[in-house]
């Protein structure tokens, strides 16, 4: 099979799946924002987020350090490594995992009354550490499927997580345990899943374990333990970027301005799977290709990266930047509008981080995570100092205006790193065309909003068709992308 071909049929599988995932994830949340009180709905995700702060610590990296090694591991054939290395990222994530429950039991009555300000935290917060607790152990296998390549399994775990999450959560409406009902399918979510997809990585994907030795190998600790605390440094930065906003909203706004925020937000991010589905096959990927030597076509990869999903994110953020209001009515209703303005910030955001996930894959894959230490703390640097400005001045769209920036830095740096490792021919005359056939796309957009007033599923669905086809027609008028491209691409695919 063709490396392009292996890319894209990985990168669709998990595009599917994903989306797949994420429709799920908006179930939960549609089902939640229904049932809960807005205060109660912003209580679960605050403590949700202050948790999330802690996941790098209980990881350290290490299990993120499984998708590096499991394939050069592979490649040489040294299975005893591969179980070596599997058994102490476990290891490690069981003793940092009892250190942080133990401290956040014993911290959980100061936080409930100090900082989110409501008895039910304490609660919330005991029940919760222990989901995050099992749920650690469940990245690690989602790693470990990713190191070997199995990317339907990888991906598949995100949907069958969010499954048993709705069968729990609707099951505790029906008893109206209010807030203990999303806590409980949170808890026993993971334990199902470590049960099921352990026995299957077992039998199936690494049926060598059993029988591989488990040896202490000093020089193999080093090894992923150098590459492991540059990926916790910048999870450590993610962390801030991804929950510092709700956190400082807790404590400036109160629980409502969180949930509407956690309503804009992984909204915005539904356009991150798109990319994320790339970089999970171009990871793994990268780290073989570089070990081969196969520069040029890693180069040649990256290039219609740049390319493609440029002409494939644009219009689709775009389109949730036109349609806000009703995005955000039809998925949580109307008490969550005003989630609408930050929306429309994030969703911008969104087209400057696609160019980012594929910048921190290839650092990722070629062994250079310090890279990513660099872009991640960079960026959030600007959003922490940024967010302590502007959340107090103008709450959810303040917390929008920071993110979108971090998200651009991000890229920037990115974008200037890469070069020091691979030459790469930035096709900027094909973003300037891209960014123009989007605005073209936007202003029709917008005038036909303007003359057409039918029943609304009607008149969004017409609107997209006409736009989108005019959209269509202006990457071929533009010469953005032509036939024989096409078919050549088509060509490597099919191989």
């Amino acid at each position: 099979m063709s490396y392009t071909k292996l890319a894209v049929k990985g990168a669709s599988t998990v595009f599917i799946i994903s989306v797949l995932a994420a429709f799920l994830g908006y179930v939960v949340r549609l089902i939640l924002a229904r049932n809960l009180t807005i205060e109660d709905f912003g209580l679960f995700y605050s403590v949700f987020a202050f948790l999330g702060m802690f996941g790098v610590f209980k990881s350290i990296g290490f299990d993120r350090a499984l998708t590096k090694f499991i394939p050069e591991f592979m490649h040489k054939k040294k299975y005893d490594q591969i179980k070596s290395s599997i058994i102490y990222v476990s290891a490690i994530q069981l003793l940092t995992n009892t250190i942080v429950i133990i401290g956040i039991y014993s911290l959980s009555g100061y936080l409930s009354q100090s900082f989110f300000r409501s008895p039910q935290a304490d609660i919330v917060l005991k029940l919760m550490a222990i989901a995050f607790f099992f749920d650690s152990f469940v990245l690690v296998l989602q790693f470990a499927f990713q190191g070997f390549k199995k990317m339907t399994y990888f991906a598949s775990i995100d949907v069958v997580r969010m499954l048993l999450i709705i069968a729990i959560i609707l099951a505790g409406i029906t008893m109206n345990y209010g807030i203990l009902t999303p806590v409980a399918a949170y808890v026993i979510t993971p334990i199902i899943i470590i049960s099921v997809f352990g026995f299957i990585f077992l039998r199936r994907i690494f049926p060598r374990f059993l029988k591989s030795k488990f040896t202490y190998e000093g020089k193999l600790i080093r090894k992923i333990s150098r590459y492991s605390i540059f990926v916790m440094a910048s999870g450590v930065g993610i962390v801030i970027l991804g929950y510092t906003d709700t956190m400082l909203l807790t404590y400036f706004s109160g629980l409502a301005s969180v949930a509407l925020y956690n309503v804009a937000l992984p909204t915005a991010k539904v356009l991150m799977y798109f990319p994320r589905s790339i970089a999970g096959i171009l990871l793994p990927l990268t780290s073989e290709l570089w070990v081969k030597k196969e520069n040029a076509l890693i180069k040649e990869g990256i290039e219609s990266l740049y390319k493609y999903t440029m002409i494939v994110i644009l219009p689709l953020a775009l389109v949730m930047l036109s349609f806000s209001d009703l995005l955000i009515k039809v998925l949580y209703g109307k008490d969550y509008v005003l989630a609408s303005s930050a929306l429309e910030i994030l969703s911008i955001g969104m087209i400057f981080a696609v160019l980012y996930v594929i910048n921190i894959s290839f650092f990722s894959g070629i062994g250079k995570p310090e890279i990513n230490s660099i872009i991640v703390y960079s960026a959030a640097l600007l959003n922490l100092t940024a967010d302590f400005i502007m959340i107090p001045l103008f709450g959810i769209v303040g917390a929008a205006i920071s993110t979108t920036a971090s998200y651009f830095t991000m890229m920037t740096i990115g974008l200037i790193k890469i070069r020091r490792y691979i030459k790469i021919d930035f096709p900027v005359k094909i973003w300037g065309k891209t960014v123009i056939a989007g605005i073209i796309f936007v202003i029709v957009i917008s005038l036909l909003k303007r003359f057409i007033s039918l029943n609304v599923w009607i008149e969004s669905a017409l609107i997209l068709i006409i736009s989108g086809l005019i959209y269509l027609f202006l990457l071929f008028l533009l010469k953005i992308i032509d036939i024989q491209e096409l078919k050549g691409l088509y060509s490597r695919i099919a191989k």
